[in-house]
């Protein structure tokens, strides 16, 4: 079943309708269960905005959808293996830096595999190839500000964003390092209010905080855990005072760990998104009714 494609912009009754994926790693499988519940609603998208790894169904989406089940598996293989082997030189650099002259682009696990795989995904598509606007969002490593991805090779624009600051080196378009876009903003509403989005889906996930000691490794995971929340729960308390669109939020009940290397969760997870739409598509519905009988 592919997305039903949006009507044009300047149709009467008419109100922009964005997806927005925010970063959670694995758990952003979630937005595949929700995507089938959108297909099956003939929910009209008109732009995608997505971040970190929601990029993958972002992609998707924007794509013009198909088969929900099958993208999730293949999300599920691209996945699998990337977080197993760790960059010695990297590790050293990181804790060494004048003894390896000072790299810049350092990262402690090895990131082949990972561009391996996002290569056989994404391979030399382009973000003007898609159905509908995709916008990526990524962190400057050296200044901390905001890149909207929305040109290019998408396999540039999703490894930039889905680069977790020292644990995979950054990854340079237009001649900026980039890191992952939860960095700076894990859940990009602005993003879509900024191109004029009357309505927004926001697919968001909180990450569970590691108990305990744990490898150097689990300490740089929970930083960004506390960051990524921090931001996440600020970000919602923004939108919900603001008026600049309607923001519909879907928040999936995980009530399990997921690591970065569980990708044997990804078929829970889809059910878990799916299951999360379905308790706001009434509202959803009522929402667009509305709108459209007031532009009427």
């Amino acid at each position: 079943m592919n997305l039903p494609k949006a009507s044009r912009r300047d149709s009467p009754g008419r109100h922009r309708l964005a997806l927005v994926i925010g970063s959670g790693g694995l758990k952003c499988a979630a937005a595949f269960g929700a995507m089938k519940v959108l297909q099956r609603e003939a929910i009209p998208i008109d732009m995608v905005v997505a971040c970190s790894g929601g990029a993958f169904c972002g992609f998707w989406a924007a794509d013009g959808g198909g088969d929900a089940d099958a993208a999730a598996s293949r999300f599920q293989q691209a996945s699998q293996g990337v977080f197993d082997r760790v960059s010695y030189r990297g590790v050293l650099a990181t804790v060494l830096p004048k003894f390896f002259g000072g790299r810049k682009n350092i990262g402690i696990l090895d990131d082949r595999r990972l561009n391996r795989n996002l290569h056989d995904f994404f391979g030399e598509r382009r973000f003007e190839d898609l159905k509908l606007p995709l916008h990526l969002v990524a962190t400057d490593f050296d200044t901390g500000e905001k890149q909207v991805l929305s040109s290019g090779r998408l396999f540039d624009a999703i490894r930039a964003s889905i680069a977790i600051p020292l644990v995979f080196p950054p990854w340079e378009v237009a001649g900026r390092r980039l890191v992952d876009g939860a960095a700076c903003d894990p859940l990009p509403i602005d993003i879509a209010v900024r191109e004029g989005a009357d309505i927004i889906i926001a697919i968001g996930f909180e990450e569970s905080l590691q108990t305990g000691g744990g490898s150097g490794m689990g300490l740089v995971m929970q930083l960004k855990t506390i960051v990524v929340n921090n931001l996440y729960r600020s970000q919602y308390a923004f939108y919900s005072l603001s008026h600049h669109a309607e923001v519909v939020p879907i928040i999936p009940e995980i009530g399990f760990s997921v690591g970065l290397g569980d990708t044997h969760r990804v078929p829970q997870l889809v059910d878990l998104g799916a299951q999360a739409t379905e308790r706001e598509v009434g509202y959803l519905r009522r929402l667009l009714a509305a709108r459209e009988t007031s532009a009427a």
